[in-house]
């Protein structure tokens, strides 16, 4: 609530005058409140949306906006008014007391939560004096709440500092378990630790060792990785197969990647610590790629989300295992829900308008005075009167409460620390002197030594206490997304996992509950490796996890008798291994003896040997005092000189090189933490340091200081007071003295006491030392920029301010926000010569002094200055480096050579190494096509698009060309099926005009059938026009004459098959009529429209988009295809699918027509045909995508001749037949006789 507070002293002459402080603004807040005796605080995520004003700091800035009611955060809300009104009826718990609260609305914003918090704890008062109202019962006493970790760790670490206790209900960062930063925060829900734990207990109880992770970008995820991560391999004996942070917002080009990297893994079971509105924007992407087939484990931040439990999800994510809040059974809850009211009087205020905003969402009505235009829009008034018990709502919806429950347990838990205080006996407590905590003078620290020790039980039947951390007794349910047959889903429990402080950590689960999202409705195998069989030993795959590992066969002599073993054991000495290397077996027996040569041979041999070495050792014996010097023995037991009283040697002994590692020849670079470390400049160090170059913080000058310093004075009046005392802590530490009244027992041990007499030009001390100031020239510049900042205020001119109506600020009424808009701006320039300015994100422009360790000759050290480097306005970064200065350790006195990998010649380029730095990398060869000709290429270049690169990928050569040629076997082969078919087609032609009179062929419409065959024989043709170099001609005219020959064709099947129809229909009665409609002249007309159309579509695809020659370089990297692009897919399309709806509708209609007389002929040999013609294309299309270059090409050339064959033999071989080899049965009796006998 205090955004600024203004003190001053009530009357200036009295030294303990009190002091008092005035609100100078108040935090526009959502909130509910009812006073108590003693108030507790709570913050809610009431609103999910806020408008934060604009941040100029041109004028005070507005207060933040709310959007978005959520229902069931404010049953959360009403949990704990339940909770505290439930207390105050309850008479053994806080007797005499009355509870109150204070609930706001943090609009899921760390900014609003961070103010509704101060207003929380520093109260409402318009007016503070500090020595009145300071004392008694604070604000509040503790704070419900808030429900994030990122708001939590903000809050806590400020409230924390007073020891206001914050018990919260939802955050569960395992980094808020850090009791030396919370020292006041508890929790009711369990830490992520906790949670990790338990789903690395469910992973283990299934065997998946083998997961993906996702998580959010926020502390609660980041830190869950973090725990995953660590206790996975060591509690698990898993491995992550990958670790995703999911985007915040809109950003559906990661959220693509990490899918497809989902998509690409191994791992079936993926592990996701994120929040709701992340998983809706990831499933997004999920059922977009259509992946299936995971086993999905979730956190307790959405498991019960009703958003994700939807039937277009349930393929993908049913099944599902989280791990949810443990939920609670509250009894009387509903009943006070249903009795909630608005307050009439307060519906515009913002103190305490939640009920009010809840009543408005609810009922889609407004109370007086509503906004501008509602009443006029239609809206309806609030009256107040409304009934909860007519409105269905989640909000009345008991039957899951979990978050509530953990609000309910916080409550209680502070209602039970307080009542635990409140019965303390007077002189037998546990605070200083035997003290107890009282209202009067109630403290928050006092409350949090109570909760420390908080040991309840609910009504439910749970145990709530917490540890040394601050959290609960841990307890989850674990939930499973069940999918019915019906399509209906339910989140059922199928068991829990929890600690207990007597039998640790236990998890109980129903696995015939569970429902598994698999064909085969077991749990899935997620393994990164097969487990390893007896007779192999795991082999890790390197620069992969643990679980990822090769099974290697033991080698001989060692064997592994079970599974995944990680070593081979040695068989014992007498016995080897199997031929399956899983057990052991004797070994056969085998010596070498007197009796067979070899045996002889050593013998003798053996003999001879000892021979000479009784003649050498005589020979040594009588010449005994000779010395020996060895140049290459280094063990240390030959300086015996009892035993070897002669040896010598000339390379040191072995003893000598294990004392110490000697590491030199290393050039260091320092950090400014570092680099002026008096510590480290010793003589000793200097071998091994000498030369270090660092980077430390600019030294400046600060005129003055040290005589401004000479001046320091202690304060003997305020001694012993903590609000001013640090020169008089310095003073005593500098002269060894204690000012009075001293320490107990200082004087009696002869200490001495401070008189502030003492002159520090007699002390000798680093104090006075100003030829190195860093830290404090900073210091300087920092109290200049505010002086600098403040003084432009101060000179601006009325009426041409940057504020609000041109206005200023002044001294009267001076607010912090102006300042920060003065500050942005400021710009000047020390009396050493450095810039001052800052940047957007407040970041001054940086300078820093590069460092050097000189090593002098006489053995003195001297860290000197050889560069800076830094940033200006204009010029960016720039690096100032004096090396002529700069003093190298090394024999060469140059610049060690230090790279990680050498240079990489022409031909190859640089690869990093995977899992080391950038610097590491091998020297890759040159893919095809691409070449590198200088020395440490990045990049291998790709060659021109009519070239390939070299055997040595140092230099381009130009490339073949490859078409479909006559001259190769391919196209020899369809250039003779083409001129085979035309000429089938011409001799069948010739059978036809020649028996033109017979009834087989009279019968079956001649004129028809001679149209048909010419067609026939342009399809035939056509196909060579897809033979031979691709020119602009053939290229337009290739498709052109396929498609109108193939639509000539097929229309006259469609029509013969009509006209077929209709001669049945005029045999019957009444049906005379339906034969005008198919004469000669319609039949020609109905074949010219259809083949025009097709003819009108050719031409609008070469008039739009015509098709062209083209060089394809994509098919063949060393290859030039020569091929014709389409020019327009869809004209192609068109094209075919009109060819292709021809053809089905001749298809259907002759599939109709197939069981009519064979009187009336042909329809099952159109039928037939037509099925062979569809076949053909069905086949075509995804040959001709698969096919590469001229094989695309030979795949339509196949695909026009296979069907032209087809139609050609179906339709025509059997008339052929007939009238060829069996003439007898070409007679008009023949063929109705045939008709008559089917």
């Amino acid at each position: 609530m205090l955004l600024y507070s203004h003190c001053f002293s009530a009357v200036s002459s009295t030294p303990y005058s009190s002091s008092s402080c005035q609100l100078q603004g108040q935090f526009h807040l959502n909130g509910m409140h009812k006073a108590g005796d003693v108030v507790l605080g709570g913050l809610f995520e009431i609103h999910f949306f806020s408008t934060y004003p604009d941040l100029s700091f041109t004028s005070e800035p507005q207060q933040p906006t709310c959007h978005g009611f959520d229902f069931l955060v404010f049953r959360q809300a009403q949990t704990m008014a339940f909770a505290i009104d439930e207390i105050n009826r309850n008479s053994s718990l806080l007797p005499n007391v009355t509870l109150g609260y204070s609930l706001y609305d943090n609009c899921l914003q760390l900014g609003i939560g961070f103010r509704a918090a101060l207003s929380l704890a520093n109260g409402q008062e318009e007016h503070v004096t500090l020595d009145e109202t300071c004392v008694g019962t604070p604000p509040v006493l503790g704070i419900v709440g808030d429900s994030s970790s990122t708001r939590c760790i903000a809050i806590s670490t400020v409230l924390g500092l007073y020891r206001v206790p914050m018990v919260s209900y939802f955050a569960t960062c395992s980094c808020l378990s850090d009791r030396q930063r919370f020292p006041s925060f508890f929790r009711t829900i369990p830490s992520d630790a906790f949670q990790v734990s338990a789903m690395i207990q469910i992973l283990k109880r299934f065997g998946w060792t083998w997961a993906g992770l996702l998580i959010s970008d926020d502390d609660y995820g980041l830190h869950a990785a973090r725990s995953f991560k660590s206790d996975l391999g060591p509690s698990g004996g898993g491995c992550l197969a990958y670790t995703e942070v999911l985007p915040s917002g809109d950003n559906p080009a990661e959220l693509r990647r990490i899918v497809d990297v989902m998509k690409k893994s191994t791992a079936r079971v993926v592990v996701v610590f994120a929040h709701e509105s992340h998983m809706i924007d990831l499933m997004e992407e999920v059922v977009r790629q259509n992946v299936t087939g995971l086993q999905w484990m979730a956190s307790e931040a959405w498991t019960s989300s009703a958003q994700l439990q939807t039937p277009d999800l349930m393929p993908y994510l049913g099944g599902t295992l989280g791990i949810a809040i443990r939920r609670g059974n509250i009894p009387g809850l509903r009943e006070f829900l249903l009795q909630i009211r608005p307050d009439l009087h307060h519906n515009s205020s913002y103190g305490n308008n939640m009920v009010n905003q809840f009543w408005e969402h609810t009922f889609q009505c407004r109370f007086a005075p509503p906004p501008a235009g509602w009443v006029e829009a239609g809206g309806a008034l609030c009256t107040g009167q409304e009934d909860l018990h007519n409105v269905e709502t989640e909000f009345l919806d008991m039957s899951n409460l979990r978050a509530e429950y953990n609000v309910y347990k916080a409550v209680y838990a502070l209602a039970y620390a307080l009542d635990d205080m409140l019965q303390c006996e007077p002189g037998r407590g546990p605070f200083s002197g035997h003290s107890c905590g009282t209202l009067q003078r109630l403290e928050p620290w006092q409350l949090v030594y109570y909760l420390e020790k908080v040991n309840f039980t609910t009504s439910f039947g749970d145990q709530v206490s917490f540890d040394e951390n601050g959290d609960v007794l841990p307890i989850y349910d674990i939930m499973n997304w069940l999918w019915l047959p019906d399509g209906t889903i339910k989140d059922q429990r199928v068991g829990e996992v929890k600690r207990s402080i007597f039998k640790g950590e236990e998890i109980t689960l129903d696995e015939d509950k569970i429902f598994w999202n698999f064909e085969s409705k077991q749990p899935p195998r997620s393994v990164c490796s097969e487990s390893c069989p007896p007779g192999t030993r795991m082999a890790r795959k390197k620069g992969e996890p643990e679980c990822c590992f090769d099974c290697i066969p033991c080698s001989e002599g060692k064997i592994s008798n079970r599974t995944d073993s990680m070593e081979c054991t040695s068989c014992p000495e007498d016995f080897w291994s199997s031929p399956q290397r899983d057990h052991c077996v004797p070994k056969k027996t085998e010596f070498l003896s007197y009796h067979e040569p070899l045996g002889i041979c050593l013998t003798t041999a053996s003999l001879l040997g000892t021979f000479i070495c009784v003649v050498v050792l005589g020979i040594f014996i009588y010449h005994r005092r000779t010395p020996i010097v060895s140049y290459f023995a280094t063990c240390s037991c030959l300086s015996d000189r009892q035993r070897f009283p002669s040896f010598f040697r000339t390379i040191p002994s072995d003893a000598f090189q294990v004392v110490r590692q000697n590491v030199t020849g290393l050039q260091w670079m320092a950090s400014e933490a570092w680099t002026s470390a008096a510590v480290l400049q010793t003589p000793d160090l200097m071998p091994y340091l000498g030369g270090t170059l660092g980077i430390t913080i600019r030294r400046g000058e600060i005129p003055g200081l040290r005589e401004f310093l000479l001046q320091t004075r202690p304060d003997l009046h305020h001694s012993s007071s903590y609000g001013n005392n640090m020169v008089n802590q310095f003073w005593e530490h500098t002269f060894q003295c204690r000012f009075a009244p001293p320490p107990a027992g200082w004087a009696e041990a002869g200490g001495a006491l401070c008189t502030g007499q003492e002159d520090l030009h007699n002390v000798e001390t680093e104090f006075l030392d100003i030829s190195n100031l860093r830290p404090e020239y900073n210091v300087y510049k920092a109290v200049y920029a505010l002086a600098y900042a403040l003084d432009n205020m101060l000179q601006c001119e009325p009426g041409r301010g940057p504020f609000s109506g041109h206005s200023c600020g002044t001294l009267q009424r001076l607010e912090p926000w102006q300042l920060v808009y003065y500050l942005e701006k400021v710009n000047f320039t020390t009396s050493f010569g450095d810039q001052v300015s800052f940047d957007e994100n407040g970041d001054v422009l940086p300078i820093y002094d590069i460092m050097n360790w000189l090593w002098l000759p006489d053995g003195t050290i001297k860290v000197q200055t050889v560069g800076e480097v830094k940033r200006s306005i204009f010029k960016g970064d720039e690096l100032t480096l004096d090396e002529d200065k700069i003093f190298w350790n090394f024999a060469s006195k140059q610049p060690p050579r230090s790279v990680c990998s050498e240079s990489c010649p022409p031909g190859t380029r640089m690869a990093r190494k995977k899992g080391q730095p950038e610097c590491c990398f091998d020297c890759i060869p040159c893919s095809e096509g691409k070449i590198s000709n200088r020395t440490d290429s990045m990049e291998c270049t790709s060659c021109p698009e009519d070239f390939w690169s070299s055997p040595q990928r140092d230099h381009c050569v130009p490339k073949k060309t490859e078409f479909l040629s006559y001259h190769e076997p391919l196209g020899i082969c369809l250039t003779t099926a083409s001129l085979l078919g035309t000429f089938i087609c011409i001799v069948v032609l010739g059978i036809f005009i020649y028996h033109r009179r017979t009834p087989i062929v009279r019968a079956n419409n001649s004129e028809l059938s001679f149209q048909l065959l010419l067609s026939l024989k342009l399809c035939f043709l056509c196909s060579l026009l897809f033979i031979g170099r691709p020119r602009l001609w053939t290229c337009q005219l290739r498709h052109a004459a396929f498609g109108i020959s193939f639509v000539l064709c097929v229309s006259c099947i469609l029509v013969k098959t009509m006209v077929v129809l209709a001669v049945f229909k005029a045999s019957k009665p009444g049906g005379e009529a339906s034969l005008k409609w198919f004469g000669a002249v319609q039949q020609r007309g109905t074949v010219l429209v259809l083949t025009s159309i097709q003819a009108a579509i050719c031409t609008a695809w070469l008039v739009s988009a015509s098709p062209a020659p083209h060089k394809n370089t994509q098919y063949h990297n060393d290859k030039i295809v020569y091929e014709c692009v389409v020019g327009s897919t869809i004209g192609f399309a068109v094209l075919l699918g009109y060819i292709g709806f021809l053809a089905i509708l001749s298809f259907l209609i002759a599939f109709l027509a197939r069981n009519l007389p064979d009187s009336f002929n042909e329809a099952k040999l159109i039928t037939f045909s037509m099925l062979i013609f569809c076949a053909v294309w069905v086949a075509f299309v995804p040959a001709y995508v698969s096919s590469p270059g001229k094989y695309a090409d030979a795949v339509e050339v196949f695909a026009i001749l296979a069907s032209s064959f087809g139609l050609l033999v179906a339709l025509f071989g059997p008339k052929c037949y007939i009238i060829l080899l069996r003439p007898e049965r070409n007679t008009k009796k023949a063929i109705m006789g045939r008709g008559i006998e089917s």
